[in-house]
């Protein structure tokens, strides 16, 4: 089972081909560990152990690949962007595996892209550079315009959702959520925005900053969130609290004006780390205990979405229609969709 791995375990574990001569190792058994999967080839010369890469999620693998390229480079070395910048984060990439590692490079360095690296050469202000973990890279507000500018709408939401979460939420408390440090943050963005008004993908990464709420507590969320509005519906609130029985209180994930809308992970059922010692079963029985009390409550229908819903605009609307749900015929105003 895939887990979230410590960023400072995973550079640790990898290893240059000249730690692993310094330990003995010939280029010989280097080679053939990686036929035999004992050991991976990460980047040019670097190497991680197949069982920790087979463990890891993808955007940490990807996380492994840009601490090998900027390892690898001399100092101050280059500064990791876009999805690459992302994952030094812990910001996700939701369905979007980068191929590449993407820096950013001195101009008067010019060096050639390779199969595993993308070079990109423009200025860079000092504000827009961060270092996290040893790593440099773009700042926070500089790589969630990165993303929404080139990566799928899907991704660049997820990404923008959790960033502005990261700074917004007291880890302590989910709920605990500080509105200035969200605008804060929202602000840096239209600043970064402002200074390439003619780049690749900018409308679309401005809608994407005005769209993202830091509220959403999960990718599957964010993406749904998204859905409902790309088929034309209003979301006009996030992490809904409704009065429970005897003081307590329930949290819905959306407010569709007419539905409330969950977002079901399956992880919710099958990670024991999430079902609070309950088991799977005992999880189910809960959720249709809260569900009733909600529909009696706020007279509204519970409209629950899951994975394979939210993976197309067509699955979504095919999952809606299991509800007697049909898309206004009429987008409502001002047009919540993205500019296209």
């Amino acid at each position: 089972m895939r887990k979230k791995h410590d960023p400072i375990a995973i550079r640790t574990s990898l290893r240059s081909r000249a730690s692993l001569v310094a330990a003995g190792w010939t280029d010989k058994q280097i080679r053939a560990a990686v036929r035999t999967r004992d050991i991976r080839r990460v980047h040019h010369g670097w190497y991680i152990l197949q069982s920790l890469w087979d463990g890891l999620f993808w955007e940490q693998q990807h996380l492994a690949h840009v601490m090998a390229v900027v390892d690898d480079a001399r100092a101050p070395g280059p500064i990791a962007a876009g999805e690459s910048a992302a994952v030094v984060y812990g910001l996700p990439l939701y369905h979007h595996r980068p191929a590449r590692v993407h820096v950013i490079c001195n101009a008067d360095e010019r060096v050639a892209s390779t199969a595993d690296v993308m070079r990109h050469y423009g200025p860079l202000e000092d504000f827009e550079i961060a270092e996290v973990n040893g790593i440099r890279c773009t700042s926070l507000a500089r790589t969630v315009v990165d993303v929404a500018r080139t990566c799928d709408l899907e991704t660049a939401v997820a990404c923008a959702d959790a960033a502005l979460r990261q700074v917004a939420v007291n880890d302590d408390d989910p709920f605990d959520y500080c509105e200035d440090a969200a605008e804060d943050l929202r602000r840096e963005m239209r600043a970064v925005i402002d200074r390439m008004p003619r780049s690749r993908g900018i409308r679309v990464a401005r809608w994407v900053v005005e769209f993202a709420d830091g509220r959403a507590q999960s990718i599957g969320e964010s993406v749904t969130r998204l859905r409902f509005v790309q088929l034309g519906f209003r979301v006009p609130r996030v992490q809904v609290r409704i009065d429970g029985p005897n003081g307590a209180f329930y949290v819905v994930d959306l407010d569709a004006e007419y539905w409330w809308v969950e977002f079901d992970g399956s992880s919710k059922y099958l990670d024991p780390q999430l079902r609070s010692g309950l088991s799977a079963g005992e999880v189910v029985v809960a959720e249709k205990k809260r569900e009733d009390w909600i529909r009696a409550v706020s007279g509204r229908m519970v409209v629950r979405l899951g994975d394979e819903h939210i993976v197309t605009l067509d699955a979504c609307a095919q999952r809606l229609a299991e509800y007697g749900i049909v898309p206004p015929r009429h987008r409502p105003s001002p047009d919540p969709g993205p500019p296209r």
